[in-house]
């Protein structure tokens, strides 16, 4: 999900920054680290509490429709 949108925003070619760690279940050298902390670093998303991100949780479509509407800056 995290690289779907960014890319989607930035274009394929995009490459997020190097990860510095901010999720305690997202381990730098996790397979997604640069796009969730991006997606974070953007104001996108904040996680699922407690600095920890969630990334192996299926995400709703209601969360997908916020997570729309906040990289786009949908009305």
């Amino acid at each position: 999900m995290a690289i779907f949108l960014l890319n989607a925003k930035y274009g394929s070619a995009y490459e997020p920054p190097a990860p510095t760690g901010i999720f305690t279940d997202v381990p730098i050298g996790y397979w997604a680290d640069q796009w969730i902390e991006q997606l974070a670093f953007e104001g996108i998303t904040s996680g699922c509490g407690s600095g920890i991100y969630c990334p192996e949780a299926d995400v709703t479509r209601a969360q997908m429709a916020v997570f729309l509407v906040k990289t786009f800056g949908l009305p």
